[in-house]
């Protein structure tokens, strides 16, 4: 294999990446000619990379509320605030890959550990910070972190993205082992919003126990939702609901949670009693255990 330079544009910033035997070159974003030596990368300063990393926990602490814009109404604008006001800082970050120590890599690294550092002390400040609510500001954390920043890193397409998002989950969880969170990809989350994919009731019986879509449970289940649920007075309210909340609680589940307990529960508390419920022709029972469920998991993920 030929011999790269990886660089960026100076006229632009665009990275880029030519043969190495070449003289000059074209810029493939905006057309600049240029020698090639103008493009190898150069040492950044120590100093100026500090200075954008202490501003990382900023992405954060900034945003004590991202954990309640979630839904299917608040997703879509919430994320693009978040990633005007963020995107410039991460691309300037992401700039100094290329002459930095050990590139994207060591970079991640430092990035992460620089991150959580500020986040640490930030989540210790937090009023709540005690033995009984200390949960709820570790997943207000972690649900930015899942949902708004990490997936922000792969949308931009950033050579740190990859590195960083594994840094900061590794980092992570090796100071609070506990705290269990993935992180998410942009496409997938808004996917689960546009096209109904996240559906509880699906993952909870399908995913997680490795059933087809069209089960004898799920079959069950629809035809209660299309015929006896619709037709109740406050069936049609009740479904919109559902779909309103389902997306927001899943996406929590999967990105925030322990999928394999949560929907395990989620199977053993209601949605086996559910199934019973239709088979033996009890209908009230089945809608009577659904809203409690709805009602369950909208207080514990969403409040």
């Amino acid at each position: 294999m030929a011999d790269t330079i990886r660089g960026v544009c100076p006229q632009c910033g665009k990275k880029l990446e030519i043969p190495a035997e070449l003289e000059e070159f074209s810029c493939l974003y905006c057309g600049a000619r240029m020698r090639t030596e103008a493009l190898q990368a150069k040492p950044v300063q120590a100093e100026a990379v500090e200075e954008l990393l202490a501003q990382l926990p900023g992405c954060i602490t900034r945003y004590p509320d991202l954990h309640l814009r979630i839904g299917k109404k608040d997703f879509f604008p919430t994320f693009a605030q978040y990633e005007q006001d963020n995107a410039p800082l991460l691309l300037q970050l992401d700039a100094c890959c290329a002459g930095y120590p050990g590139g994207a890599e060591a970079l991640a690294g430092h990035a992460a550990a620089v991150m959580l550092d500020g986040l640490a002390a930030h989540m210790q400040k937090d009023p709540r910070w005690g033995k009984r609510t200390r949960d709820n500001v570790f997943f207000d954390t972690k649900v930015a972190l899942a949902i708004f920043f990490t997936p922000l890193l792969r949308k931009l397409q950033l050579e740190l993205a990859e590195p960083l998002r594994t840094q900061l989950q590794t980092q992570w969880l090796a100071r609070w082992p506990k705290q269990l969170w993935r992180p998410g990809d942009y496409d997938t989350l808004a996917g689960g919003f546009k096209k109904f994919r996240f559906c509880f009731i699906t993952t909870a019986t399908c995913a997680a126990e490795g059933k087809p879509d069209d089960c004898a449970e799920l079959t069950a289940f629809r035809r209660f939702r299309d015929g006896y649920l619709r037709t109740c007075p406050d069936g049609p309210a009740l479904i919109r609901e559902y779909y309103e909340l389902a997306p927001a609680i899943v996406m929590l589940i999967d990105v925030c949670g322990d999928p394999e307990r949560d929907y395990g529960e989620i199977r053993d508390r209601w949605l086996t009693a559910c199934y019973r419920d239709l088979e033996a022709g009890r209908p009230a029972d089945c809608k009577r255990r659904y809203q409690e469920m709805v009602r369950t998991l909208e207080r514990r993920w969403l409040h």
